[in-house]
Formats: structure tokens, C-alpha cells, sequence
């Protein structure tokens, strides 16, 4: 009885949790389509195509160079294996270290593949988001390792709220064009970093120091986290750099757009996920956090499918009424992402669960496979169908590489490939 009256705080602490995230979700979902729209139509496609393409190395390079401490952070906060003061002391050194490493990366990119090409302006605030972007993702994790979730929420929320209101004034008043995104992008990297400083202060005092042995520690264990996270990244954007060598700025205007669309999607998948990587972090038994994913993910399902039907048949009615004549092409990109896409659900939770629990290289593993035809599809497909060929090399890369992740999962559980998907009577209970 004791165990049953201790589940139950348990599971309603989860199912409040995903239940204000995916509300959260929501709200950021439906921000995040009104200054897509914005940004859109006051750039047009080539203007978009320029931002999109500046900020894709920066994103590419943080998400390795972040060398995974963020879920390494989360982790061992959540099983409780160090003091949470020495915890963050290495955490941040190490955000200190791998800045300089990413900066000084992207530079040398940048000064060999982009100048002369773009402006060097742009260039400079793109390398200058980055050390923001890194600090607020460390920073998230060790909010997710002490199962600070509405925290979370609160700074999503504040987050997209101080991007619309900047894409109204640089862009939009200030008609500053491509000038003005880049620096929408800089501005909300910067204050998200010191509102996620602020709020961390209030879990233990902010400080950078050598604590003996933990940044080893947490190189050894976040290494596995940043080179899966990475591998999986480029899988979703080597089209865009592609793009950028076999096509024109148009066309990734066009492209970027509906990936846009189509990944906004995976915003309740991503929901489901923080929720599980904290919860999977603290959870007491693997046999809790495997039922916990096994549930969201057969629930999670007819939602999805339902969301990717609806959105392919409205697709051109959405990208015409939201983005303009500019964008119809965006329309073909969503419909022949959505299947890769509504595929993707498998692994976008079930990953969260590995993750948490300190096993993040079966990602890497199985999208290994899918990145490498993804790049070989696209170096057939985009010469012949430009956009449209590149999002069929990427649905095809989505699904292969969700359905061998739900087969490693299912093997790695010993939980059958029915229970993962089929929902059940009890999933609908409390």
C-alpha cells in the first residue's frame, strides 16, 4: 500500500507536468507561426532564405561543442552522485570552454565558406549568439535535473514572447530587414541566457570553478549525448547546407519555411520529452521509466497522426494564407515531409527515456544508417526536384531511422513493438 500511495504522487506530478508543458507547447507553437508568418513575408523568400542559412553552422557547432554537459548535467543532478554546487561549478567551466571552442570554430567557417559571400555583419552576430545559446542550454539542464519543469515553461513562454516583440520593432518599425532577424536572434539569445542565470542563481549560487575529476566525468558522459544529438541535428539539417551548394537562396526560403511548418509538429513530442528526460533522470526503477514512455507514446500517437493528416490537407490553404504567393513551393515540402515526420514520434519519446537514463548512444547508432542515405537521396534528388527532392530524402531518412529506433528500443526493453504502440484501456485511466 505504501508503494501504491507513493506511485500515485508520482504519476500525477507526471501527467501535471506534461499537461502544462504540452499546454506551454501550445502557446509557443502558435507564437512561433505568427513570426515565422511575419518574418516571412517582410524578408521574403530570399531575404529568409539568408537568415536561415547564417544561423545553420552556429545551430550545427553548438550542438556538438556543447559537448552534451547539458544532459550530462541533468543527469547526475537527478541521480544525486554529486553536490549540486560542485555540479554547476563544472558545469560552467566547461560552458566557458567549449564557447571559446564553438566561436572559434565557426570563425574559421565562416572566414573560409561565407565571407565575401554574406555580409560580415550578419556573420559577426551570428558567432556572438552562440556562447548565449550554450549558457542557456546548460542551464536548462540543470533545471531538468532538479525537475524544475514550470521554470522551464516560464522561460519558453518569455522566451517567445521577446521574439515577437522584436520582430515588430527591428523588422517590422525599424524596417530593418535581414539586419533586424539576425539581430532578433542575437537579442533573444542574450536575455534568455540571463534569465536562465538569474533563475539558476535561486537553486545555488552561480559560480565557475575545477571541482577534481568532475569535468572528466562529465566530458566522458556528455561526449555520447553531444555526438548522438549531433549526428541526429545534421541528419535534419544537412539539407539546408546542401541546399545552399546545389540550389538558391529562394528555394531555401521555401524549404526552410515548410520545415518549419511540418517540425512545429514534433512541438508536443518535444513537450513529452522534457518531461520524460527529468522524469527518467529521477526515476527510482528502469521498469518506471519505461512504462512511463511506453504510455506517453501509445497516447501520443492518434494525436499525432491526426495532427500530420490534418496539416497535409490544408497545407497550401496555411502557407498561402500565413506566408503568401512567395511560398507556395513551402506547400509540397510539408506534404512529403509528414509521413518522415509522423514517424519521427518514436523515437522523439522513446529517445527522451534513454537519454534520461544515461543511454543516449542507441541514437547515435541507429542514425548513423539514415544520415548517410539522407545525403546520398539528396545528392540525387535535389538536382532533379530541387525542394521537393530533398524533402523526400528526409521523410525517407525519418522514417527509417524511427522505425530501427522503435526496433532497438523494443529489444533494449524487452517491452513488445504492440505494448509500445497499440494503446490500451488503461492508458486512459489516472
Amino acid at each position: 500500500m505504501a508503494e501504491i500511495a507513493a506511485a500515485r504522487p508520482r504519476a500525477s506530478k507526471t501527467a501535471k507536468d506534461l499537461a502544462v508543458t504540452v499546454v506551454t507547447k501550445g502557446v509557443t507553437l502558435f507564437g512561433a507561426f505568427i513570426i515565422s508568418a511575419m518574418l516571412a513575408r517582410m524578408l521574403g523568400a530570399e531575404g529568409r532564405g539568408i537568415v536561415t542559412v547564417i544561423f545553420m553552422v552556429p545551430t550545427l557547432m553548438a550542438t556538438i561543442t556543447d559537448l552534451g554537459i547539458r544532459q550530462a548535467t541533468a543527469f547526475y543532478i537527478g541521480q544525486k552522485v554529486y553536490p549540486i554546487n560542485d555540479i554547476m561549478k563544472t558545469t560552467y567551466l566547461l560552458w566557458v570552454l567549449s564557447s571559446l571552442l564553438s566561436v572559434i570554430f565557426i570563425a574559421v567557417y565562416f572566414g573560409i565558406f561565407y565571407y565575401g559571400k554574406y555580409s560580415s555583419t550578419l556573420l559577426l552576430i551570428a558567432l556572438l549568439s552562440v556562447p548565449f545559446t550554450l549558457f542557456a542550454r546548460y542551464s536548462n539542464g540543470v533545471l531538468q535535473g532538479c525537475d524544475q519543469l514550470g521554470k522551464i515553461n516560464k522561460l519558453d513562454l518569455w522566451n517567445i514572447a521577446l521574439n515577437f516583440a522584436s520582430v515588430v520593432i527591428l523588422v517590422w518599425l525599424l524596417q530593418l530587414g535581414v539586419l533586424g532577424a539576425t539581430i532578433v536572434n542575437l537579442l533573444i539569445a542574450a536575455m534568455l541566457a540571463v534569465q536562465s542565470c538569474l533563475i539558476v542563481m535561486r537553486l545555488a549560487p552561480f559560480r565557475i570553478g575545477h571541482v577534481n575529476g568532475l569535468p572528466l566525468k562529465f566530458l566522458k558522459k556528455g561526449i555520447s549525448y553531444a555526438i548522438a544529438l549531433f549526428i541526429l541535428q545534421l541528419n535534419y539539417r544537412i539539407n539546408i547546407l546542401m541546399l545552399e551548394q546545389l540550389s538558391d537562396l529562394r528555394s531555401i526560403g521555401n524549404f526552410a519555411v515548410g520545415v518549419i511548418l511540418a517540425e512545429l509538429i514534433w512541438q508536443l513530442p518535444a513537450a513529452a520529452g522534457m518531461v520524460l528526460f527529468a522524469k527518467s533522470a529521477n526515476s527510482r526503477t528502469q521498469e518506471e521509466a519505461i512504462n512511463r514512455a511506453a504510455k506517453l507514446l501509445r497516447m501520443m500517437l492518434p494525436v499525432a497522426l491526426v495532427s500530420c493528416l490534418v496539416i497535409a490537407v490544408f497545407a497550401p490553404i496555411i502557407v498561402g494564407v500565413l506566408y503568401g504567393e512567395q511560398f507556395t513551393d513551402a506547400a509540397n515540402v510539408i506534404r512529403l515531409l509528414m509521413p518522415g515526420i509522423f514517424i519521427m514520434f518514436f523515437y522523439k519519446v522513446l529517445n527522451a527515456d534513454l537519454a534520461g537514463r544515461g543511454k543516449p548512444l542507441f541514437a547515435l547508432a541507429v542514425y548513423i544508417i539514415p544520415l548517410i542515405l539522407n545525403i546520398v537521396l539528396n545528392l540525387i534528388l535535389i538536382p532533379l526536384y530541387n525542394i521537393n527532392g530533398t524533402a523526400i530524402a528526409s521523410s525517407i531518412s525519418y522514417i527509417i531511422g524511427g522505425i530501427l529506433f522503435l526496433i532497438v528500443y523494443s529489444r533494449q526493453t524487452k517491452v513488445s513493438i504492440r505494448d509500445l504502440l497499440i494503446m490500451k484501456r488503461s492508458d486512459l485511466r489516472r
